[in-house]
């Protein structure tokens, strides 16, 4: 009976024994038990047995496990680096387009004969430059009117052989402008890409490119956060360009340009007749 209730003990204790678990005063008396009762170490043997198949089981399913983790890594490994090699030639391809446009850009912005149109657009108003230049010579005028087609504002920037007028007229008057604090002047051609191959990739980094048609031209479109530039393909100049500007009305220009067309006649001195001199 005595023995009996050591076999339940024992066996209760087994598993801890197994693991290493239990005191030495503890594994002492397991132990004698063991040597004189052939059926404990029978469950002893067969625990250690479930046990190291236990063991053998979870190792493998360990492996696939982390077969099926490395494999997965690798896909992804491979998923991103595709992804950083698709983003570089982008960028890169961006940053070709911007260069190659700023050099067709940079040919045309040398012409010292060319003629400039532009359109403003902001609210209910429209600006309208004209700008005449030929050999350091120039015309230009800005008209701002309203949708309804009603002038508010005319300006005149006349500039040939270093004499200067400049000239505003308004429902208010007409005024002859002092020309040394009077900006407006003469309008250069505009590109809106950067000067040079790694500006243009700073640039390609932070912007979007697509191809487009804007007033009949084939060109490239530049989107940026609150922008939206369109670069002529063939010129490399501005075709177009929107501002936006959230909770407000979009401000975009519209560009025209003309080349070795300007002939001194186009460049004529103002009429200065009945405009008032305004003293500063």
């Amino acid at each position: 009976m005595k023995e009996n209730r050591n076999c339940k003990i024992v066996q209760d204790l087994l598993p801890n024994y197994i693991e290493k678990l239990t005191t030495e005063e503890t594994n002492q008396f397991i132990e004698e038990h063991l040597k004189e009762c052939d059926e404990c170490k029978t469950v002893l043997e067969n625990m250690q047995k479930d046990i190291q198949l236990n063991a053998e089981k979870q190792d493998k399913r360990e492996v696939k496990y982390m077969k099926k983790y490395s494999n997965k890594m690798k896909v992804l490994k491979y998923i991103l680096l595709a992804l950083i090699i698709i983003y570089i030639a982008v960028v890169l391809r961006r940053t070709f387009i911007m260069f190659s446009l700023s050099e067709k850009a940079k040919e045309n912005k040398s012409y010292d004969n060319y003629y400039a149109k532009l359109y403003s657009y902001h609210g209910d108003s429209l600006t309208i430059t004209e700008s005449y230049n030929k050999d350091g010579n120039h015309l230009t005028t800005m008209t701002r009117i309203t949708v309804d087609g009603n002038q508010r504002l005319k300006l005149t920037f006349y500039n040939k052989d270093n004499e200067q007028i400049a000239l505003a007229e308004s429902e208010e008057g007409k005024y002859i402008l002092n020309t040394e604090t009077t900006a407006g002047w003469n309008v250069s051609p505009v590109t809106y890409v950067g000067d040079g191959f790694l500006i243009n990739m700073q640039l390609a980094f932070i912007t979007g490119i697509d191809s487009d048609y804007c007033n009949g031209k084939e060109c490239y479109v530049i989107k940026g956060s609150s922008y939206e530039r369109y670069i002529d393909k063939e010129t490399g100049l501005a075709i177009r360009n929107i501002d936006k500007n959230p909770g407000q009305n979009d401000r975009s220009v519209d560009y025209e340009y003309t080349f070795n067309t300007v002939e001194d006649t186009d460049i004529v001195k103002p009429d200065t007749t009945g405009y008032e001199v305004v003293e500063e």
